[in-house]
């Protein structure tokens, strides 16, 4: 039977460190929480493209270390939009992604979260329209992926082109590449109005990393774990359902991100998950 995601501790997303703490020094914090699986924000201050600097080198040698197993890198959304209508603005975003490509490639990390660009949310074009425009993006990228050795992961996001798990599945199923696969959250998925269940089941034979954290269908929230309404029983158990052994990012947004970890934590162990070794 295979080690299950939900029998041993979870991962951390780095988020909530972006402003605070370099990733090397946050990677060192957590472990000695307990931690050892983690996914890294790519975000000045916390960490950037540029591989000549000393936290670069100090981030090398903590993941070096053998003890923290860094999943992925995440390049957010906020500054790229891969599924734009403007030429020049998805050439910038398939730049900033060869960097994080590099970067991931530098650092021995298999995969790349990707957003799959951004659309209105006032007046959105037709499916179709950024389904072209993100196949464009993509088909620039895969190239450069295969090169490095780093697989793109398409995530769920309610404000991309593709927010249900369906409509995931098929762009990645279409562009049948085994350079790419899902990351999938379950935030995310309830927020639109998805069952993650369900979700987790349609993604399955794709699936790189799940993030967990908590929301309601009314504001969109990445909260600690039990402060929303997402039902993380019927999540879980859909893992378990799928015999799920990859890495379960907890990506809790807080700006006291100690104790929402641990909170976050502490609510998953009802569903099953142990605590940690450093947790008392």
């Amino acid at each position: 039977m295979k080690d299950l995601a939900t029998q041993r501790p979870p991962g951390i997303n780095t988020y909530s460190y972006i402003w605070s703490l370099p990733a090397d020094q946050c990677l060192t914090a957590l472990m000695e929480r307990g931690y050892r699986e983690f996914e890294l924000m790519i975000h000045p201050p916390h960490l950037s493209f540029d591989r000549a600097t000393a936290e670069y080198q100090a981030l090398r040698r903590v993941m070096l270390g053998g003890e923290a197993k860094v999943h992925s890198l995440n390049l957010p959304s906020l500054d790229t939009n891969l599924a734009s209508v403007f030429t020049d603005m998805r050439a910038f975003s398939q730049g900033m992604f060869r960097k994080a490509l590099e970067l991931c490639s530098s650092l021995e990390v298999p995969y790349l979260v990707t957003v799959p660009g951004r659309v209105s949310p006032l007046f959105p074009p037709d499916r179709a329209v950024t389904r072209d425009l993100m196949q464009r993006s993509i088909e620039a990228l895969l190239p450069d992926a295969e090169r490095l050795g780093v697989k793109l992961a398409i995530e769920n996001v309610p404000f991309a082109s593709f927010p249900e798990a369906q409509s995931v599945v098929e762009f990645v199923t279409a562009m049948a590449s085994p350079h790419l696969a899902i990351v999938y959250d379950v935030a995310n998925a309830h927020f639109i109005g998805e069952d993650p269940a369900s979700g987790i089941e349609a993604v399955q034979d794709y699936l790189a990393v799940v993030h967990f954290s908590d929301t309601t269908r009314s504001a969109w929230r990445h909260d600690p774990i039990g402060e929303g309404d997402l039902d993380f029983s019927a999540a879980c158990a859909a893992l378990d359902q799928i015999s799920w052994s990859g890495p379960v990012m907890m990506e809790i947004i807080s700006n006291e991100p100690g104790p929402a970890i641990e909170r976050s934590h502490r609510a998953l162990t009802r569903h099953g998950f142990p605590a940690p070794s450093g947790q008392h």
